[in-house]
């Protein structure tokens, strides 16, 4: 038998492809899908560009052939280019960024005929909008970059209650006439509710929706229109980038300054940073939305490298909150209570009003802290060395970092110090223990909590969102969960119950985070003709993300953080690596962090600082400890990373995870 050599890229955690052979006559080509054997089962792959480091060539007899070619179409060159583009930049594996792509391995495996979707995206005409006049200049903008058919980043740069959506939504018509597939990316689709509402008013039907918790029989046939190029749209959480895109023709990013953008654990990567890679390889434009917007994009903005819309107004004739700082250390709360006259007094006249109010505190729980009244020490996770959460609906102690859970009662050990039962002291206020406040405050007010916690029970959150929209809670208490792109008509009084918790910890992003995420809860307030007011509770009034929301001046906010990264020298002025060293044995991780740190190749353009522990240096059971390398922007910090751990072996009871562009320092 004739037989020639093909390169196949496997979705598993290799950097390299693997050889195999196929038939001479048979007609396989870069971007096939094949199923291969590989060791003592059966595997599907794709052919792909030689991507094998090594010159040593495989003896013959070594290289095996491959079972059958699949019945797919190819993966296009542009879906290659982009999992390359991504490997590289990330130091993940290529074949992890493939398996991305390949996330329905099941589809491979069907015998039938994968039933089609219907095709409800052609010829769709959709509702009209009336739309402001700044609206229209901004779509305006986007629809001729659209019809310019070459990659562009447009940002639209909108206060909270503008209409960003709908102002990408004529940019998804378009691309819709012109028989285009859509991604948009949203940050919680499990909190979308009002969005897909939206949307199903636009234009009289569903997108396709894609996240972890579809069912893997539609699953199967979305991944199947999209490779076939089928027009569609899809709307989804980071994952959705890797779809494998015939046709695409325009990314949406909604809420781009969103940290769950970020991948943290196993493959990791930034979608918003990815989608505009997409876009650059695919000749595409792409959409950056926020109200809120990242540093990053920030900065582009000003370099000229991204184009930008604005939105000043709030649609219709909602005006701004009223915001004001509740000084803490002047009007403190009643002992054992957490929230001030004034809060009260507002919350009285809002629902006297018929209106409705939103609590945010982004803690989870009753309280964050569990003190031994007889030893004075904290409760800690046995896992993790961070402090256990009690949660009094289930009577628990929880750690939210690893999920360890104990009851209440079996904490209640013989103290080492005394010889007696120890009680506990709860310090701190969590989202149960404001529900508890409110509630004995007015016994009759309809409250409710919403958290990430409950979101993940199955349609409840949806329900409790609902019926806030319906009027029928008076007042609902969250964690940030509920920042995200909620439309309450009826919400005039926002309550942010600590504003100072943000501000701790070593991060530096915290300024940042911190002043988005209190913005986008103010921006939930007053978003309709009612005037709406906002009371931050703080005990730094004078702090300066702070006056800058009380003045919504999100300008001055971001050129201040601006100046004080460019002159500390950190992100997006300079480019950060994280190596983040973790293992069960403290003692093997301790002495080759001291082995990494002895061999670092000495270089003026390159700094590396630690190892040092982050800031929680002990989780699920594993010690942590991390390098940080700094340099300029225009160097290649992925060489130097490459070079510098290529002069070890990595213990198999070790793991080291490289982030490119670290979001998280905790």
């Amino acid at each position: 038998m004739n037989k020639k050599i093909i390169n196949i890229l496997l979705p598993l955690p290799f950097n390299h492809t693997f050889q195999y052979f196929c038939n001479v006559n048979e007609r396989i080509d870069i971007g096939d899908f094949v199923t291969v054997p590989f060791k003592n089962k059966e595997i599907v792959g794709c052919v792909w560009e030689n991507k094998n480091k090594s010159n040593k060539k495989l003896p013959q007899n070594k290289i095996r052939f491959i079972e059958k070619k699949l019945n797919f179409p190819a993966l296009t060159k542009q879906n290659r280019e982009f999992i390359n583009w991504v490997s590289n930049y990330t130091m993940n594996n290529l074949g992890e960024i493939l398996k991305l792509c390949l996330s329905v391995k099941a589809i491979f495996k069907k015998k039938k005929e994968i039933e089609e979707l219907e095709e409800n995206f052609i010829n769709l005409k959709s509702n009209k909008t009336l739309l402001t006049e700044e609206q229209l200049n901004a779509k305006k903008f986007i629809i001729e970059k659209i019809n310019d058919k070459k990659f562009s980043t447009v940002v639209i740069d909108g206060v909270a209650g503008s209409g960003k959506t709908e102002v990408y939504f004529e940019a998804i018509n378009k691309c819709l006439k012109d028989k285009k597939q859509i991604l948009v990316l949203l940050p919680e689709i499990s909190m979308t509710m009002q969005w897909f509402d939206r949307f199903k008013k636009k234009f009289k039907v569903n997108p396709l929706l894609w996240h972890s918790d579809i069912k893997l029989s539609k699953k199967i046939k979305i991944w199947n229109s999209i490779i076939k190029g089928n027009i569609n749209i899809i709307v989804g959480a980071r994952s959705a980038l890797f779809l494998p895109f015939k046709n695409l023709g325009l990314i949406v990013v909604d809420e781009e300054h969103d940290q769950s953008f970020k991948q943290e654990e196993g493959t990791i990567y930034n979608a918003r940073d990815m989608s505009v890679v997409r876009a650059n390889i695919s000749n595409i434009p792409i959409i950056l939305c926020s109200a809120t917007l990242s540093i990053e994009t920030k900065l582009n903005i000003l370099e000229k490298k991204y184009e930008v819309v604005k939105l000043k107004n709030r649609f219709g004739n909602a005006g701004f909150p009223e915001i004001k700082i509740v000084d803490l250390n002047e009007f403190p709360p009643e002992k054992g209570m957490w929230l001030s006259k004034e809060v009260y007094d507002a919350l009285k006249k809002t629902i006297e009003s018929g209106n409705q109010a939103l609590f945010f505190l982004n803690r989870r729980g009753f309280a964050p802290y569990v003190f031994c009244n007889s030893c004075q020490k904290k409760m800690s996770c046995p896992n993790c060395d961070v402090g256990l959460v009690f949660h009094k609906n289930t009577n628990s102690l929880m750690c939210h970092h690893c999920g360890y859970k104990g009851s209440f009662e079996s904490h209640k050990k013989i103290c080492k110090e005394k010889k007696n039962e120890t009680d506990f002291f709860l310090y701190g206020p969590g989202v149960e223990r404001i529900y508890e406040e409110i509630k004995n405050f007015n016994k009759s007010l309809k409250i409710e909590i919403l958290t990430s916690d409950i979101m993940k029970k199955k349609g409840i959150g949806e329900s409790i969102l609902r019926k806030f929209e319906k009027e029928e809670i008076n007042v609902i208490i969250g964690t940030q969960i509920l920042s995200k792109g909620h439309h309450f008509p009826k919400l005039t009084l926002v309550v942010i119950v600590d504003a100072d918790f943000g501000f701790m910890g070593g991060d530096l992003r915290a300024a940042e985070k911190t002043f988005q995420l209190l913005t986008q809860v103010s921006g939930r307030s007053g978003r309709s003709q009612l005037s709406g007011k906002v009371l931050i509770q703080s005990t730094m009034p004078d702090n300066i993300i702070l006056k800058n929301i009380k003045k919504f001046d999100l300008n001055g906010f971001f050129l201040e953080e601006l100046n004080t990264r460019k002159d500390s020298g950190l992100p997006p002025f300079k480019k950060l690596c994280s190596l983040m060293l973790v293992s069960r044995n403290e003692k093997k991780l301790n002495n080759f962090c001291k082995k990494m740190k002895e061999n670092i190749n000495l270089s003026s353009d390159f700094e590396v600082l630690g190892p040092a522990p982050p800031f929680i240096s002990f989780i699920r059971g594993k010690y942590r400890k991390r390098f940080l390398v700094r340099c300029s922007k225009n160097k290649n910090i992925q060489s130097f990373i490459n070079s510098w751990l290529k002069k070890f072996k990595i213990p198999f009871d070790l793991k080291v995870s490289i982030d490119i562009d670290p979001y998280n320092f905790s």
